[in-house]
């Protein structure tokens, strides 16, 4: 279900924090809309639903573990425009005092963050700080919205 699936990070869960889990996934209202919300079951996989809210899911099992780093790859790749600046937002503010490393060729996603890195044959060729011209440079390389 996708109560057990959030329990698996953090097994002392209960409802209201699996319910802010799945709001600042931006997830609770399609899981609210499901005839048995979030006992849900899934298949295999997360069968049953898109491959957005897949995403979001893994993003509200982030959320329910008390880590210092947080290591993300395109975690909105899927999702339309507006969503994907909602859940960047979300992640955003859920990341406060956390390290935060995302692997992306997109814009939306690069842009959120301190520091940029540009890895080229295996190896970083990069790094450049928001505020610099170096910055804006990387995110104009990225993949667009």
């Amino acid at each position: 279900s996708l109560r057990g699936n959030l329990l698996l990070a953090d097994p002392n869960a209960n409802e209201a924090r699996l319910r802010e889990a799945l709001a600042a996934a931006g997830l609770l209202a399609d899981i609210e809309a499901m005839p048995g919300g979030i006992d849900t079951r899934l298949g295999e996989g997360g069968l049953g639903l898109s491959g957005g809210q897949s995403r979001r899911l893994a993003l509200a099992r982030l959320f329910l573990r008390d880590t210092p780093l947080w290591l993300l790859d395109e975690p909105t790749e899927g999702l339309d425009g507006v969503t994907a600046r909602d859940v960047l937002s979300r992640l955003s503010a859920m990341a406060t005092g956390r390290s935060l490393v995302i692997a992306t060729h997109i814009r939306r996603e690069a842009a959120i963050a301190d520091r940029i890195a540009i890895i080229e044959g295996g190896r970083i060729s990069e790094v450049s700080r928001r505020g610099e011209a170096a910055f804006e440079k990387a995110l104009d390389r990225l993949r667009p919205d």
